[in-house]
């Protein structure tokens, strides 16, 4: 059991670090990727272009696609606002916008189990933003990726430091303190993820944007932001860029996805 517990926690690891290759991609490109996996007629992107948002099925479809894959919306959990949010651009003396959508979102009614249901509201929950929040940005915005992209990031760090899952899961967390495969295996997918570099450290901002679901915005910075501090005072002799990293985006954020309940109810139903 212990053992099992324990690579729970490597993979807890693995999980939390994988979790965030930087993808930038704009509201244009995401609706243009969508009506082309829908079939979509190519007109219906630009009446979205240019601010036509009309009441008719294709362009539910096209609204709850474009939130999937941008990954400001689930049929299982919603709306995340934080990262619709990204994709507008509030004016700066506008002191309501906020308020506005928040009471607009709240008028709407709990998510539903059906998949016209959930189209309905993700359009709906789309057009709170669009009508109240701000202009719609034109750039590229920072995308989540999911899992299965993540854990091709960490395959590849793991091959590049020839690490093999088995030497991972026979680690103990105090094994794994003091294994420099392991502290390197973190500080690759980080830089890969692009939510570490030895320069700058940890981009919180990233972070919360990869892990932040659920999360209270200020407290999930705060919290992230007073871990790092203590972890510098507490290893500021380490010299080793490896060690930096491993202290930082384990020690600080290895609870931010609890995956390790996963395989702590697999041990149950084993044992």
């Amino acid at each position: 059991m212990a053992h099992r517990v324990r690579t729970g926690i490597t993979l807890l690891m693995l999980s939390l670090l994988i979790r965030a290759e930087i993808v930038r991609r704009s509201f244009d490109e995401t609706v243009q990727e969508c009506a082309q996996l829908l079939s979509i007629d190519s007109s219906k992107m630009v009446s979205l272009r240019y601010g036509t948002m009309p009441n008719d099925d294709d362009t539910k479809r096209l609204l709850r696609c474009v939130g999937v894959n941008a990954r400001f919306w689930s049929d299982h959990t919603g709306l995340r606002k934080d990262m619709l949010a990204r994709y507008f651009l509030a004016d700066a003396f506008d002191r309501q916008n906020v308020n506005r959508t928040q009471i607009c979102l709240d008028r709407l009614p709990s998510l539903p189990v059906d998949p016209a249901g959930c189209r309905e509201l993700a359009y709906k929950s789309f057009l709170c933003f669009y009508l109240n929040y701000g202009n719609l940005r034109r750039e590229r915005v920072f995308v989540p990726l999911d899992h299965l992209q993540l854990l091709h990031v960490a395959a590849r760090c793991m091959d590049v430091h020839q690490i093999a899952p088995a030497d991972l899961m026979s680690l103990s967390t105090t094994e794994m303190d003091g294994n420099a495969k392991v502290h390197c295996l973190v500080r690759c997918i980080g830089i890969r993820t692009g939510v570490y570099t030895d320069r700058q450290g940890v981009n919180v901002e990233l972070m919360y944007g990869q892990y932040g679901e659920g999360y209270n915005e200020s407290d999930f910075k705060a919290d992230a932001f007073e871990c790092l501090r203590r972890q510098r005072a507490n290893h500021s002799h380490s010299s080793s860029p490896c060690g930096k990293a491993y202290h930082s985006l384990y020690k600080c954020f290895e609870n931010v996805r609890n995956v390790i309940t996963e395989y702590e109810m697999r041990d149950s139903s084993e044992d």
